[in-house]
């Protein structure tokens, strides 16, 4: 099977480079590398200057025992709030179970007293006192 030829629309304009790579990157020149290179140095070297001040003003022992003492209240809170919406949630269901039990049986005991009160008009609408046998 052959490829189809697609011809350019107008016969004067030059195709489109759909995968081109676009510009190309010029290398930086080596006073800026030079240049990136000591911010880089001095900013890692104030971090280091830092970290080591650090200690000196936080006794770091007691931020992490106070970080963790803070994150196990919190857990604590969490629990205690999911297990009080699942006791809500459980009361819920309990009064959602005690209306539909309570309704479904109300309904059964009218239609069982409807079907009684049917059962005693049939037995009124008979006689009362029986007809005598008859003899052969």
């Amino acid at each position: 099977m052959k490829p189809p030829n697609f011809r350019p629309a107008l016969k004067g304009q030059s195709q489109k480079k759909v995968f081109s790579k676009g510009l190309d990157h010029q290398s930086k020149s080596i006073g800026r590398q030079l240049l990136e290179a000591v911010l880089l140095i001095s900013l890692g070297a104030g971090a280091f200057a830092f970290l080591s001040w650090l200690p000196q003003k936080l006794d770091a022992m007691v931020l992490v025992s106070e970080a963790i003492a803070d994150l196990i209240r919190g857990v604590t809170q969490l629990v205690e709030a999911c297990l009080g919406i699942a006791a809500v949630i459980l009361i819920a269901l309990l009064l959602m179970f005690a209306l539909v039990a309570f309704f479904a049986g109300s309904i059964r005991l009218i239609k069982g007293c409807i079907s009684l009160l049917q059962v005693m008009s049939r037995k009124r609408a008979r006689p009362i006192h029986p007809q005598p046998k008859r003899r052969r």
